[in-house]
């Protein structure tokens, strides 16, 4: 089973744990000091970081790249998210995409427009082909 760092206000960390279950073992954490702590502690078990839009204050890309300047976490895979409707149009959304895949993150997957069912498949879909895309993890 994968392991999922989860970055996300608590309302959308809840969905993503809920959509994860019995595919992924999921951390949560709600800011990015607690989301540093539980990467130093053991970023070597981490297949996949998933930050939503909202994440502390809306900083996710700030995030993403403070995962990546650092060397111990860069090469964990990065996936930015949508989960929870907010006031950013589509469009914007499109162009947040695009700066996180700038910034080294995996994909941007917006699953705030989509039902239960077809945004749990995309996020399963998602996790399935990008954890454990980095760096060899040891045994």
């Amino acid at each position: 089973m994968h392991r999922v760092l989860i970055a996300a206000q608590p309302a959308a960390a809840a969905v993503l744990q809920r959509m994860l279950e019995g595919i992924a073992d999921s951390v949560a954490t709600h800011s990015r000091a607690d989301a540093f702590t539980a990467l130093d502690q053991d970023a070597a078990s981490i297949d996949l970081i998933i930050s939503t839009v909202a994440f502390d204050e809306s900083r996710m890309i700030d995030f993403l790249q403070a995962v990546k300047r650092e060397p111990a976490m860069r090469d964990i895979p990065f996936l930015c998210m949508r989960v929870l409707p907010t006031v950013l149009s589509d469009s914007l959304i499109g162009h947040v995409g695009a700066v996180c895949r700038d910034c080294g993150a995996v994909d941007m997957l917006d699953i705030a427009t989509l039902g239960d069912q077809e945004g749990q498949a995309a996020l399963i879909k998602a996790v399935l082909r990008h954890a454990g895309r980095g760096a060899a993890k040891p045994d």
